[in-house]
């Protein structure tokens, strides 16, 4: 994936993969808790990279309050289900960072970022995945 998004999802693809090498300090976590800790570990680190945030119409919509909700309740369907919400909730965004922002507006159209958009099916393909 080229662009700005194939790099976001890069550092964060790799941080996540990091994060779930590593030894865990806690003793013989589940494979849902593991997981959430290295997503919230792997969105820490990409925030070093990027000051994309919650309202900037990014992938960072959904992805933040993704990682926050997984972090805080392991409950990764409730996390996709906010996932979605915010990616639907970027059509009445205005663009402050990527393409978006200096390409200008279509006239008449709210349609939901391109990026947030993606991570949220991602998302939900997983889902889908894991309950299948």
């Amino acid at each position: 994936m080229g662009g700005t998004l194939g790099a976001i999802f890069g550092i964060f693809l790799s941080s996540l993969a990091s994060s779930l090498l590593r030894p865990s300090s806690v003793t013989s976590p589940s494979l849902s808790t593991r997981f959430s800790i290295s997503t919230f570990s792997a969105t820490a680190s990409l925030k070093q990279y990027t000051g994309a945030r919650v309202g900037d119409r990014t992938v960072m919509d959904v992805l933040l309050p993704f990682s926050d909700t997984f972090n805080e309740t392991g409950d990764f369907k409730r996390a996709v289900a906010v996932a979605r919400e915010k990616a639907e909730a970027t059509r009445f965004l205005k663009p402050k960072f990527g393409r978006a922002s200096y390409v200008g507006e279509a006239v008449g159209q709210e349609l939901p970022d391109p990026g947030a958009w993606a991570l949220s099916e991602m998302l939900r393909g997983m889902l889908e995945g894991l309950e299948g």
